[in-house]
């Protein structure tokens, strides 16, 4: 039967946050014990009491080194590229927003270097894509309302080794290094082993050095 040590134990690997506060010394056991109390008596099926749950986080930090996650997997990185002078329109869901992307699509096959990229969401669409096609892609969405434009973007895009798919948190020391550079991010977009993170032109060039410097 699985311990309350054993339970707390699983649940904090597989938090690189929570792992790395606890190996740092920086964690206050009583809040983490309150934070994941019902995760722990899911596991259990039963009743345990948050002290239990601290002592168990207090004897695991003793012995917890800092974790790595993806971090290895982040000298694998390659074909780290960046693309300038992007555009994205951001719209509320309609019925034929599909169609405006198909149209774009089909009018960027012919150019190569083309950044394009179209996500939805539950309740707005986003689409990015080179600036050279900003007024076909406006033109495509004039028709609706409440259509956002950003301009002066740009992304970098890195191809991660396929291993990357079953390693949890695998993007997180990454969105760690340029969260404390101080920069914001306007998107991020994941398709399989790509990842791409769309930013200001202003933060482009200091972006680029962090990955670099946590990739090499």
């Amino acid at each position: 039967m699985k311990t309350v040590s054993q339970a707390v134990e699983e649940i904090i690997q597989h938090s690189p946050f929570l792992a790395e506060i606890i190996s740092e010394g920086l964690a206050n056991n009583a809040q983490i014990a309150r934070r994941i109390k019902a995760e722990v008596e899911k596991k259990l099926f039963e009743e345990v009491s948050e002290v239990s749950i601290s002592m168990a986080l207090h004897r695991l930090s003793k012995n917890l080194q800092s974790p790595v996650f993806g971090a290895g997997l982040l000298k694998h990185i390659s074909g780290i590229t960046v693309r300038s002078n992007l555009v994205q329109f951001v719209c509320p869901n309609f019925s034929d927003l599909s169609q405006a992307f198909q149209k774009i699509s089909k009018t960027t096959n012919s150019k190569k270097d083309v950044f394009l990229n179209f996500s939805r969401g539950l309740h707005e669409s986003t689409l990015i894509v080179s600036k050279e096609f900003e007024e076909e892609a406006a033109h495509l969405l004039g028709h609706e309302k409440n259509v956002k434009k950003v301009e002066g973007l740009s992304a970098i895009t890195m191809r991660l080794p396929e291993e990357s798919l079953n390693v949890p948190g695998v993007y997180y020391p990454l969105l760690k290094a340029i969260g404390q550079g101080g920069i914001s991010l306007v998107e991020v977009v994941s398709v399989r082993t790509e990842f791409s993170i769309i930013l200001e032109d202003k933060d482009i060039d200091r972006a680029f050095s962090i990955i670099k410097l946590i990739t090499s």
